[in-house]
């Protein structure tokens, strides 16, 4: 009797399969039991508008996108990459599997690069999430012994590593400088971000009791973020011992722009990895190249002015 000859529906099951495997993007339905929350994810889990609106389209239509995990040390159970607030949506609608692809990473820094990338365009990160990120991150880089002792050397090493800027890196982690009781108002709404990066500047962290106690004995509270703007006011204008200014250390010209050229690779590079078929993403390509240009015309200044210096 003649070998039956597998349908072309068979094959192309079996080609896909293998396919997926190889490549390590295998989907297989992993117990949500088994889960386990990925202990450097900073990112908030708050349940605001956002997660009830998704949750009811996942208890609707299931999840359309898979959840990425990655082998924990423990047998039998996965770390999340991706997918927290998924998963936490899951173990509230009750369900006993999630729809996972498991990938292996080679390190803890590449686990938490995965783990950021996977996060950092969610439209609901707060500037404190990426904070505590960021303050992860360069925790994970000092247990590596890759974290530099220069702060400015530090910030330019994680700005590769997230794809952010130096400067945008330098202004998240300043507001780790806020006592408990300026985050909490950052947080809540109280504060307005404005005011929370001014008064995160370590230059000002000796106006935080004072700007404290003019809230406290504010008799009229009602329009609070103006109240923390008026006592930020009041508190620079108090008369305080001036710190005398430290010396500026002078600036290498070749390192000046070698930061513009990296700031500038690492634009090009963001606007490769957009899809310019939507109106959100060409406004971000329109700001990166507008960003370009302006370093650009920095850098043009910087190397005339080293040229300038080589030649007298």
């Amino acid at each position: 009797m003649a070998k039956k000859n597998p349908s072309i529906f068979s094959t192309l099951q079996k080609t896909t399969a293998n396919a997926s495997a190889v490549n390590g993007e295998f989907t297989r339905q992993l117990p949500v039991d088994a889960l386990e929350d990925n202990p450097m994810n900073r990112f908030s889990m708050a349940e605001d508008e956002q997660f009830t609106s998704t949750m009811a389209s996942v208890e609707t239509d299931g999840f359309l996108e898979d959840i990425v995990v990655t082998p924990s040390e423990t047998e039998g159970r996965w770390r999340i990459i991706s997918g927290h607030r998924r998963v936490h949506m899951a173990r509230k609608l009750g369900k006993a599997t999630v729809p996972c692809k498991v990938r292996h990473y080679p390190d803890k820094l590449t686990e938490l690069r995965a783990l950021m990338g996977a996060n950092i365009h969610r439209r609901n990160i707060t500037p404190f999430d990426m904070a505590r990120q960021l303050e992860t991150l360069r925790d994970v880089l000092a247990q590596e012994g890759r974290l530099p002792e220069n702060v400015k050397e530090q910030s330019e090493l994680m700005a590769e590593q997230s794809d952010l800027s130096r400067a945008t890196v330098e202004r998240y982690l300043d507001l780790l400088n806020l006592d408990e009781t300026l985050t909490a108002w950052a947080e809540s709404g109280k504060m307005t971000m404005m005011d929370a990066y001014e008064l995160a500047r370590k230059k000002n962290q000796y106006l935080y009791p004072i700007v404290e106690e003019f809230v406290s004995k504010a008799e009229n509270q009602e329009d609070f973020p103006a109240l923390v703007h008026r006592a930020i006011a009041y508190a620079k204008a108090a008369e305080l011992p001036v710190t005398p200014p430290r010396e500026k250390a002078s600036v290498n010209p070749l390192r000046t722009v070698d930061s513009f050229g990296r700031s500038i690779r690492r634009s090009t590079a963001q606007m490769r990895t957009l899809d310019l078929s939507t109106e959100e993403n060409k406004a971000a390509a329109r700001k990166k190249l507008e960003t370009c240009l302006a370093n650009l015309e920095e850098l043009r200044r910087t190397v005339e002015a080293l040229k300038a210096t080589l030649e007298e």
